[in-house]
């Protein structure tokens, strides 16, 4: 692996730093009054897949919009591709445990280089890709991801969606979330980019305070699952391309989808979940709807 300079690493230190202390660790996002609003699962370099969704969905690049739950990279070898990705001005995504974990490499070890040659040989965590980058290049993405945010806030015609890479933790409302997202609470911001107890535990409670959330994390193999008004979207895209296992498939969806819609993976590599949206509006979720 070819390594960054001294200098390019004193600069990229500096700017996840200020990028740290800069970006915000929540964002809304204004209503899209034109087209559709489309999320899809857990990437890790599967960028094919991603076009062949939005084909099949019927993605109109000029109106709709694409976001994500995190894990834009690592593990697929198309993971460098994650800055073109993010560049396209109808994209948004929010940040995952190894966007987070690549950035905090950088910012915090006195020798991310190496350690990263090491963690790339071994293909740790699915990151042997980082070893085939040039110094630049890898200095230009990693400052891509660090601009992103922790969770996003969308509204629809059906009312508000999050998006988070994890989760939010269970019993705790939407808007007690995004407070302590923004007060830096370390707690709640590691169970943003990690948390997997809600779908461990078959917890159906959902999130008060929100009308649905997406999160990413955990692989569904069996297709996109539902807990309360949170939707499991990680379907396991990487591993369709990696080793074409059963059950594999990126996984869209219309963030306005009709609840009952949620379909298995199908042969061609996604999932379609997406319908068109019905009249009655979901509001907020309270525990119990």
């Amino acid at each position: 692996m070819e390594r960054m300079s001294p200098e390019q690493l004193a600069t990229l230190r500096t700017s996840l730093r200020q990028a740290e202390d800069s970006t915000p660790r929540f964002v809304r996002i204004p209503p899209n009054l034109s087209g559709r609003d489309f999320v899809i699962g857990d990437v890790h370099g599967a960028f094919d897949l991603v076009w062949q969704a939005m084909r099949a969905a019927g993605f109109n690049r000029a109106v709709d919009r694409l976001f994500g739950v995190g894990d834009l990279v690592d593990r697929g070898a198309g993971s460098g591709r994650a800055g073109a990705f993010l560049a396209q001005p109808y994209v948004y995504s929010a940040m995952g445990n190894h966007e987070a974990d690549l950035c905090e490499l950088y910012r915090d070890q006195d020798e991310p280089e190496e350690i990263l040659e090491l963690l790339a040989l071994r293909n740790f965590n699915g990151m042997g890709w980082l070893a085939q980058t040039a110094p630049a290049e890898r200095m230009a993405l990693i400052q891509n991801l660090a601009t992103l945010p922790l969770a996003l806030e969308v509204p629809t015609r059906r009312g508000t969606v999050g998006l988070v890479h994890g989760e939010v933790p269970i019993g705790m409302d939407w808007a007690t979330f995004v407070a302590r997202l923004q007060d830096g609470d370390e707690k709640t911001i590691d169970s943003c980019l990690r948390g997997r107890k809600r779908i461990n535990g078959d917890h159906q409670g959902g999130v008060a305070g929100i009308g649905r959330i997406f999160a990413g994390h955990t692989p569904m193999f069996g297709g996109a699952a539902r807990y309360g008004n949170v939707y499991a979207m990680d379907t396991g895209a990487v591993f369709a391309e990696l080793s074409g296992r059963e059950g594999a498939a990126i996984t869209i969806a219309d963030m306005t989808f009709s609840t009952g819609s949620l379909v298995r993976p199908g042969q061609q590599g996604y999932a379609q979940t997406f319908t068109e949206a019905v009249d009655e509006p979901y509001g907020n979720y309270a525990p119990g709807a």
